[in-house]
């Protein structure tokens, strides 16, 4: 049986204080929340990530499943010695929001998902993306990513910050990228949101790719317990470009969460 175990690093923030994980998007490194947990380190002892064949994390070339990433964040929230954490993940990590919502409530005190999607039976597939990766590698990603990722002057304010994001997606492993591509197109949350019973904060950006408020707002509406919220002048990571936003949205929402 696959166990993964998350590449994680250094906690930001008080010993005492509330434990708040963060994932990136998948391609981002975790440096994308950097900001993010700076802001929110006199509320809640933050930790960030790196996903598999990313910044140094091992490759795996094994199948897994949102799932298998679900249950990493729990023996993580394990090793860290508390029993209940926040949690909130752009993109792919997202969907580890929900699928910790679903699969462990009583080890989240809330989630976030940020710009991301519950998928669900139905929904175009993601294979051919995938067999895409393998074949020219994740460097024809990268391209893709930095076209179309990012708010209008983005990259004016944004610059070394998403230089690096594309670095570390066009240097990561193929055939690790290709399992999370499948892995979240097995994804089947979309059909199942109704039995997510903690706190969920949803959160859409003015300039994410195709209907970003409409996904988000389907997530919204269709948990027991969701709020929906906007960041203007972000694309699809937020934390890394818009960071006082995405800060406030989430402090409020942690805060009123139990």
């Amino acid at each position: 049986m696959l166990r993964l175990d998350l590449f994680a690093n250094r906690p930001v923030g008080r010993p005492d204080a509330p434990l708040l994980i963060l994932g990136p998007a998948l391609g981002a490194p975790a440096s994308m929340w950097d900001e993010v947990a700076e802001l929110l380190a006199p509320d809640f002892r933050t930790v960030t990530f790196e996903h598999f064949g990313f910044n140094g994390a091992p490759a795996v070339h094994e199948a897994f499943s949102i799932g298998d990433l679900a249950d990493a964040v729990v023996r993580l929230i394990d090793d860290l010695g508390v029993e209940k954490a926040y949690y909130a993940g752009d993109s792919i990590s997202g969907a580890v929001a929900l699928e910790l919502g679903r699969r462990h409530p009583d080890r989240v005190v809330a989630v976030a998902a940020v710009c991301s999607v519950a998928r669900k039976s139905g929904d175009p597939s993601m294979a051919p993306m995938a067999a895409a990766v393998r074949k020219d590698g994740t460097a024809s990603r990268a391209s893709d990513v930095d076209e179309r990722w990012f708010a209008p002057g983005a990259k004016t304010t944004r610059g070394a910050q998403i230089g690096a994001l594309v670095e570390a997606l066009s240097t990561a492993d193929d055939e690790t990228y290709a399992r999370y591509l499948e892995a979240l197109d097995e994804h089947d949350v979309g059909d199942h949101l109704g039995s997510i019973s903690v706190p969920v904060l949803s959160v859409w950006s003015e300039f994410d790719t195709g209907d970003a408020e409409g996904k988000m707002r389907f997530i919204a509406e269709n948990v027991q317990r969701g709020t929906l919220v906007g960041i203007k002048g972000a694309g699809h990571t937020p934390p890394l470009e818009q960071p006082e936003a995405v800060a406030a949205a989430l402090r409020d929402f942690f805060r009123n969460a139990q």
